[in-house]
């Protein structure tokens, strides 16, 4: 067994929920009918609570696999159609579970999400960007465009159970995110093309504006390889979100649930895609990039936006949803080197996998 924690593995990626869906979902009044409620099973919540307090044991606690099991019979157990699993009241914030598979094995996701040359977001490009070791921004959520950045304590598990091998992270939230701020998902959420802005606060329908803030979230993902020599991980995600405006949480587990299941869709397509390359060549590529000089990196944005201005005009929808608000030399004035290096790597990876980039030149 081997335990990494944010001291030996930086920056650390985990599949964290897009939680800004929640917002939009209560607001608009969803009226679609609830899906049946079943609450996990005891024994799977206490380990939980057990997963969680590693992290935020500052005495470096040794860990226990003996207290495993009861998540692991869980996530590989027959479940009903459509039920929507949820933790108890005890850890003080809504939650939902989700379960997926990807096809392939477990150490390609290790050999991905793990290396610290690689860029976390090709792997869950519609939930979130990490920014050194601690510090995460989602992207802008597919309906309401808010976006929210906050920092995390981390830890990554990586174990042998029964024939196989499990990895396990876990991540909680610090503190209360900044003030919500509005972005835009240009097109469809599976084309990964955003446009953030600094403009602080949401428009909520029959509320006005409103200051919103993400003020408490934790994670827990499990990735099982029952049988070293298939191709097929088995993955459950349980989170936490508790979020709102004037300190009152609006979240219900079903909007939690669609985040989760967003972001699972997005992991797995990546992962699952023929034409991703082999990981030390993608961390070869942004190894020798990462010293690039921030001058050049503007210069290749000021491409990207021009490139990007064209794109909004050409298309009468994108151009009516976001025109009035897309200045691109304002942007590219605010922009910090990290964040000029992420939306390039970005439409960078786009261009690796086909979909759509704004650009046909990256300096990577």
């Amino acid at each position: 067994m081997k335990r990494f924690s944010t001291r030996c593995v930086a920056p650390l990626r985990m599949i964290v929920i897009a939680a800004a869906v929640w917002l939009v979902l209560l607001m608009a009044g969803n009226a679609a009918a609830s899906d049946p409620h079943v609450d996990l099973p005891s024994d799977v919540i206490s380990t939980l609570h057990y997963l969680l307090d590693l992290v935020k044991n500052e005495d470096d606690a040794a860990y226990d696999a003996r207290r495993i099991p009861p998540l692991m019979t869980f996530l590989l157990s027959p479940k009903p159609d459509n039920a929507l699993y949820s933790a108890d009241d005890s850890f003080g914030a809504p939650s939902a579970y989700n379960e997926f598979t990807v096809n392939t094995d477990l150490q390609r996701i290790i050999d991905y999400t793990l290396d610290a040359d690689i860029p976390s977001f090709f792997f869950w490009p519609s939930s979130l960007i990490l920014k050194g070791t601690e510090h995460i921004t989602i992207t802008p959520d597919q309906h309401s465009g808010a976006y929210y950045s906050y920092d995390v304590d981390k830890m990554v598990i990586l174990s042998p159970y029964h024939q196989g091998r499990v990895l396990i992270t876990i991540y909680l939230q610090k503190e209360p995110s900044a003030v919500g701020r509005k972005g835009w998902v240009l097109g469809q959420d599976d084309e990964w093309s955003y446009l953030y802005t600094r403009e602080k606060g949401l428009g909520l329908k029959g509320l006005g504006w409103a200051n919103t803030y993400m003020y408490d979230s934790f994670n827990i993902t499990v990735y099982y390889e029952a049988d070293p020599g298939k191709s097929a991980v088995t993955c459950g995600a349980v989170s936490w979100v508790k979020a709102g405006w004037a300190g009152i949480n609006m979240v219900q587990p079903k909007h939690i649930h669609r985040g989760l299941v967003r972001v699972a869709h997005a992991f797995t397509a990546v992962m699952e895609d023929p034409r991703l390359p082999e990981p030390a060549r993608l961390a070869e590529a942004f190894s020798k990039s990462r010293d690039l000089p921030t001058p050049t990196l503007r210069e290749y944005a000021q491409d990207y936006f021009t490139s990007l201005e064209q794109r909004l005009v050409s298309s009468k929808t994108l151009w009516k949803k976001v025109g009035h608000a897309f200045d691109g030399q304002a942007l590219l004035k605010q922009m910090t080197r990290d964040e000029l290096y992420a939306v390039l790597a970005l439409d960078y990876f786009k261009k690796i996998l086909g979909r759509n980039p704004v650009m046909d030149s990256h300096p990577f």
